[in-house]
């Protein structure tokens, strides 16, 4: 199926531009707005979150130290990555609720992402970043054959934990913790890979802390899962309040897969360069 961008119709300038705009509120809504579970997987969800919410209080992984230097070593293996993919599954609870986001992410290096939306009422929508710094989408079913742009700064690419599309690879978050870090947070990691009750896999085990008090209770704000083998994240959960906020899963890492530049754009193709 070929793919229509506005231009291609006549219809004058005015016209264009409120075609432009009303789409704009529409596309990539998928990828801000949240996509709901059905009743099974938000069950699912639901006994996940039981035992997250517990994990704060309630299991200790044993001796830790200063995660400083785990988080560098972190941040240079994601810069060696000149391309990769992952199945990326977004669970936010809010108000009771569970916000469920799924879908694939692709970048390439230096700054080309895409995001594909495949479960949820949007399901087929794909936001893309291009070379030339702009970013365009479309829905899913019929309407992908209609394309828009949007400011890779709206807020219409965040998805429900208020993190945007545009700062989910690995050296956005990577340098965001840094910062935080460097503003005064405690970082701890476990001295080695220790088995975690929710997978039942041994993975470090890394903690942000917002302020350390030995006569006050720990203020967690962060908790990441890193895979041994690859040294990157593999879950990374946000609290507040020492409840979880957010869960974020990478599944099916493929790094340094040669992605063509054709990947990252909205007609999808997926051929590897050579």
């Amino acid at each position: 199926m070929s793919f229509v961008s506005f231009p291609s119709f006549s219809m004058n300038s005015q016209t264009r531009r409120s075609m432009t705009m009303l789409l704009s509120l529409v596309v990539l809504s998928t990828i801000g707005g949240g996509l709901g579970a059905s009743a099974k997987d938000e069950k699912d969800v639901k006994v996940q979150a039981a035992l997250m919410h517990d994990l704060p209080k309630k299991l200790e992984f044993g001796q830790m130290k200063d995660g400083r230097d785990f988080v560098q070593s972190m941040s240079k293996t994601a810069e060696t990555a000149n391309d990769y993919t992952f199945k990326c599954i977004i669970n936010t609870f809010r108000d009771g609720k569970v916000i469920k986001e799924e879908g694939i992410f692709y970048y390439k290096r230096p700054s080309m992402m895409k995001m594909e939306v495949t479960e949820g009422a949007k399901k087929g929508a794909v936001a893309v970043l291009g070379t030339d710094g702009k970013v365009r989408g479309h829905l899913g079913g019929m309407l992908k054959m209609f394309s828009g742009t949007i400011g890779k700064d709206s807020n219409l690419l965040k998805s429900a934990n208020g993190f945007s599309m545009m700062d989910s690879d690995y050296e956005t978050l990577l340098r965001d913790l840094q910062k935080q870090i460097s503003q005064g947070a405690t970082c701890l990691v476990t001295s080695s890979p220790v088995a975690v009750a929710h997978t039942n896999e041994k993975v470090y085990v890394l903690e942000v802390y917002k302020q350390v008090d030995n006569d006050k209770e720990k203020d967690l704000t962060q908790r990441v899962f890193i895979d041994p083998k690859t040294g990157l994240p593999e879950q990374w959960n946000l609290y507040k309040q020492d409840q979880l906020f957010s869960s974020t899963d990478w599944k099916d890492v493929k790094l340094n897969i040669g992605l063509s530049n054709e990947v990252f754009s909205l007609k999808g193709k997926k051929d590897k360069e050579g």
